[in-house]
């Protein structure tokens, strides 16, 4: 699976554009299969989750604000696997 939070704005055409290429055909492969997932309320819990730890997310050195789109879609893949293994939370 291949799994894209619902963006907004020009970075959501950019994502799909790509994602949309790495699910085509592949000869010899299996095809990956593109996933949608709802991203309303990652980003509060996101930066809840930093207040309650005290750890500033970050990757490459960039956190949370300077890099949202990031940590949405990682957020969105455990939104996703928690789906599949039957884990839903109140908070998706």
């Amino acid at each position: 699976d291949v799994v894209v939070p619902d963006l907004e704005g020009p970075l959501e055409a950019q994502v799909r554009q790509e994602v949309e290429a790495l699910c085509g055909p592949r000869p010899g492969a299996e095809q990956h299969r593109l996933v949608e997932v709802p991203a309303d309320g990652l980003l509060e819990l996101l930066r809840a989750a930093e207040v309650e730890t005290g750890v500033r997310l970050s990757t490459m050195r960039r956190g949370l604000d300077e890099d949202t789109a990031a940590f949405i879609t990682a957020a969105a893949a455990g939104r996703h696997a928690r789906r599949i293994l039957g884990e839903e939370t109140e908070h998706g």
